[in-house]
């Protein structure tokens, strides 16, 4: 039997960094009133505090005209659409507009264009008058809260040119927001699986032609991640194979010692991209599992991490064409009806966690199993997950003794048909489409199972699930 201690002389401020936020597929999509209904519901029922997107500066949003003059006004609406629902803005700088193309390549539904500018000058010209347009817009205080990033992976195919190339658009574009405002959040290089970050920190070092301000050249490091082997597919249907979860925390272990190294400790890091698989129509995005995946990784990107950015909050999404299958391997936390998947409910048991993080001591753990615990004032909570690793002999459950609490106590479990939908909807036949007397099932499916507890009793923790346990320590013997 798995045994956990709780260490309640042992507090350490809590790193609640999966609540920074999450992506959506691309701005034009910003405009749409379901999607922002689902952006308002993260916000406030998993505290998400960011939003990030491609495409902010593609043809969709109409920064360059035919005349070749600019206009930010699509891209002002959009970032005002965000501020209504209570959010921020993490901007991403591209893709590259037709106008300014120096090769016609593109991946993604939505056109994203890889290419570098036909004319560097033009395209710092235009970030710096999108950031002056910015400022007349919102102010600088504002501003001051939100966070500026260049390009998407430009290590695979969102970038056709050289990683020269893209240090050279890094620094012309750094300087292009900072001679508005030196203290804007500025970052990169949102490589894929970590990619660069030691090539990027040497370029940081250096002098460079493209940047004559004495501000810094770097806020944050962004990169991305996910457990396969695949980086990213453009398609909707391939080969992607699954790796074991622990790939996570060891990429981003890797990073915070080249940035503490560089930078010293503390310095942000920010995972803007993750999921349990970069395959955009994977099945185990919808699974029940997926929710042991988002807690597990959470938990073990604590000492890491300072920002989360899951991809993605909505299947409301376009990059390798919509899809509106109730369940359809789609990324997002939420269904394109709106039905919150197992992943949704592992980020709000996280999001429920505040005050102090309790030292947990686990014995006899089994792969996969873990626990993270909190407590805020008299409030205790102990988070517990069983993560299945693809391609590993795993046991259908484990049994978890609380060692040395007594007492009743609330736990919430996701479970298959309590909290997953997933498999609720498998066995409906899989329907394409919803009557309502499906989507009814499938609502209520999507509840997690509440039940009382007693702490000095084991707690049995399901494959591929997870559960939150909540007592008053008060009321604890």
């Amino acid at each position: 039997m798995m045994k956990v201690a709780l260490n309640f002389e042992s507090l350490t401020p809590l790193n609640d960094f999966w609540s920074f936020g999450g992506n959506t597929c691309h701005a034009a999509l910003w405009f749409r009133q379901d999607l922002q209904n689902q952006l308002k519901l993260v916000n406030r029922q998993l505290g998400f505090k960011y939003v990030r997107c491609h495409g902010i500066l593609n043809d969709d949003m109409e920064v360059i005209h035919a005349d070749g003059s600019f206009s930010f006004q699509r891209i002002i609406e959009s970032i005002q659409a965000i501020l209504d629902l209570g959010m921020k803005p993490f901007i991403e700088l591209s893709s590259m507009p037709t106008a300014l193309a120096s090769n016609d390549k593109s991946l993604t539904a939505y056109c994203f264009r890889s290419a570098p500018p036909n004319d560097w000058g033009r395209w710092h010209r235009m970030i710096h008058e999108m950031t002056l347009a910015l400022e007349a817009a919102f102010g600088l205080e504002e501003m001051r809260q939100w966070y500026f990033e260049v390009w998407n992976e430009p290590d695979i195919g969102f970038w056709s040119g050289t990683q020269a190339e893209y240090f050279k658009l890094y620094d012309l574009s750094a300087q292009a927001v900072k001679a508005v405002d030196p203290q804007l959040k500025f970052g990169g290089p949102a490589t894929a699986r970590t990619n660069w970050i030691d090539e990027f920190l040497e370029h940081l070092s250096k002098d460079s032609p493209d940047y004559t301000l004495s501000a810094s050249r770097c806020d944050f490091i962004s990169t991305h991640a996910y457990p396969s082997d695949l980086e990213f597919l453009d398609a909707a249907h391939g080969e992607v194979n699954l790796m074991h979860s622990n790939i996570m925390a060891e990429l981003f272990a890797a990073v915070r010692t080249q940035v503490d190294a560089f930078f010293g400790e503390g310095f942000p890091i920010i995972i803007g991209e993750w999921n349990s698989s970069a395959g955009p129509l994977s099945e185990n995005h919808d699974t029940c599992n997926n929710a042991a995946f988002i807690c597990k990784t959470m938990v073990e990107l604590m000492p890491y991490c300072q920002g989360s950015l899951v991809w993605n909050i909505s299947d409301i999404y376009e990059e390798c064409g919509f899809h509106y299958e109730p369940f359809h391997g789609g990324y997002g936390l939420l269904t394109v009806n709106d039905l919150p998947k197992a992943c949704f409910h592992g980020f709000r048991l996280l999001a429920e966690h505040s005050g102090a993080q309790i030292e947990v001591d686990v014995s006899d753990c089994q792969d996969g199993v873990g626990a993270m615990a909190s407590c805020d004032g008299d409030q205790v909570r102990i988070l517990l997950y069983f993560h299945e690793e693809p391609g590993v002999e795993m046991a259908d459950f484990v049994e978890v003794n609380l060692t040395d609490q007594q007492g009743e106590a609330t736990m919430e479990s996701v479970l298959p048909g309590a909290g997953s939908a997933y498999e609720t909807w498998l066995e409906q036949g899989s329907p394409a489409y919803l009557n309502r007397e499906i989507f009814d099932t499938l609502e209520q499916a999507s509840k997690p199972k509440v039940e009382s507890v007693d702490l000095s009793q084991p707690i049995r923790i399901e494959r591929g699930s997870v559960v939150q346990i909540r007592w008053v320590r008060s009321s604890v013997v």
